[in-house]
């Protein structure tokens, strides 16, 4: 049931001969055309639900009215001027309406970026600054982004680091525990390891932060388990670390709460943001603890576009419109929804969709098949099977840790679309027990 990519095919071939490789991780030939909030066009007119969102870069999917609005209100003025040598109301009133939300509603700052990438830079920066101590703690699996900095804290894939070293000094990294290890386990080992480098070759008075992400993103969509951040923040304020929250993927209402960290009850020292932030405008943030943002001077950490205005008038647009009555009902009607969708494809195909992740709308679904011994394995083949079939019949999904599809739709996704999207992954995956997807589709698998 092959779609007519013609026009995509073409910007394919164009594309492979101008631009680097490394620029894309790339599931089926799709080039697009226009995106209707919640639907993608691509260049064909092909037509596909997103359950992407731009790599949770979209949060209020594509061209939402009061977005565009504001954004074409700030284009008639001016579309941006470093705020480096000037100031600008725009990014003064998202800096005020970002810090209003800080968690525990304490007094905090913010710099601004171009990207989630330097925001997690800077996180390193101000915390060494800050605390006088120069080595940092991330974890197995994460991913922080491809700047010098933020790729030398990332975990999820040697494809991220090989041929390009050294990386930036003193990063140490752990295991991360999710919410699939039992209590018990947790209780007792989740933060041995860490405890054991204090007490052998990593002394606890030089680590300046813990830089962490309440959810697991690329990993596979893994939520932290409650006892190893509680544990793991209880150790930071033994030592003076800084507790620091990574939330590029995760925050602005993914997870059903402002940031991630929410979840937990925990107050971070710094708070790192990227993706949607910019409501679809290039744009990140570090957002700390006012003494923490006063310890340095500039130039430490800016950036020409940093924090540009056009960008920050869609952030504040969305920014306004997430906090309304209107939002925060359709947003928890689409979380209930998405949890009876993902319950009905495990309980419609027990033997390959055998579990969930993530939290709300923030969610994976695991695919896997029995091995010799009758054991659940991850099915890599499979999953991609399952996602090439779905983007054949008009659905965005892509998959992360081999045999996770990743479900980020808009959090205001139209109701009917969400549930034909899923009915879409439904009919895959039967087409996928049925042997109807050839394995040459394997040829167009470039993703994680």
């Amino acid at each position: 049931m092959a779609l007519n990519t013609e026009k995509c095919n073409a910007l394919v071939e164009r594309d492979k001969k101008v631009m680097a490789p490394t620029q894309h991780l790339s599931y089926f030939p799709m080039a697009i055309k226009k995106i209707d909030q919640d639907v993608i066009y691509d260049e064909d007119d092909n037509q596909f639900i997103d359950f992407l969102t731009s790599a949770s870069s979209l949060n209020l999917g594509s061209c939402h009215p009061v977005i565009t609005a504001a954004v074409k209100e700030q284009l008639d003025n001016y579309s941006q001027y470093t705020i480096a040598y000037t100031y600008g109301k725009k990014s003064i009133e998202y800096a005020e309406r970002l810090t209003s939300v800080y968690p525990g509603g304490i007094p905090a700052k913010i710099v601004f970026g171009n990207c989630g990438s330097d925001a997690n830079d800077a996180a390193v920066k101000f915390a060494r600054a800050y605390t006088g101590r120069s080595k940092i703690i991330t974890f197995i699996n994460a991913y922080h982004g491809s700047t010098y900095g933020s790729i030398s804290m990332s975990m999820v894939t040697t494809r991220m680091r090989a041929k390009m070293g050294p990386m930036l000094p003193d990063i140490y990294c752990f295991p991360y525990y999710d919410a699939s290890y039992d209590d018990e386990t947790c209780e007792k080992e989740c933060i041995a390891d860490i405890e054991r480098a204090f007490a052998t070759y990593l002394p606890a008075d030089e680590v300046a932060a813990v830089i962490i992400e309440p959810v697991q993103g690329d990993a596979g969509l893994l939520a932290a388990h409650p006892i190893f951040m509680k544990k793991l923040y209880e150790l930071c304020k033994k030592h003076g670390i800084l507790f620091i929250s990574e939330e590029v993927q995760q925050a602005f209402y993914r997870t059903g709460k402002f940031f991630g960290i929410e979840h937990f009850g925990i107050v971070p020292d710094g708070i790192i943001m990227g993706k949607s932030i910019g409501a679809g405008f290039p744009l990140g943030g570090f957002m700390a603890r006012a003494e923490i943002m006063d310890c340095l001077p500039a130039p430490a950490h800016l950036f020409t576009l940093g924090g540009n205005a056009t960008a920050c008038a869609a952030g504040v647009a969305a920014f306004d419109y997430m906090q309304s009555e209107e939002f925060q009902k359709i947003m928890a009607e689409n979380t209930k929804l998405m949890q009876e969708c993902l319950d009905d494809v495990c309980a419609t195909f027990p033997e390959v969709a055998t579990g969930t992740r993530g939290i709300n709308m923030s969610r994976g679904l695991v695919i896997t098949k029995k091995d010799e011994s009758g054991n659940n394995v991850p099915d890599a083949t499979g999953t991609y099977k399952i996602l090439y079939r779905a983007y054949e019949r008009g659905l965005l999904v892509i998959s992360l840790a081999d045999n996770i599809l990743r479900i980020q739709p808009p959090l205001n996704i139209k109701p009917e679309n969400l549930k034909k999207g899923f009915e879409i992954i439904k009919a895959s995956i039967q087409d996928y027990l049925n042997g109807d997807i050839p394995d040459d589709v394997m040829k167009f698998r470039a993703g994680w």
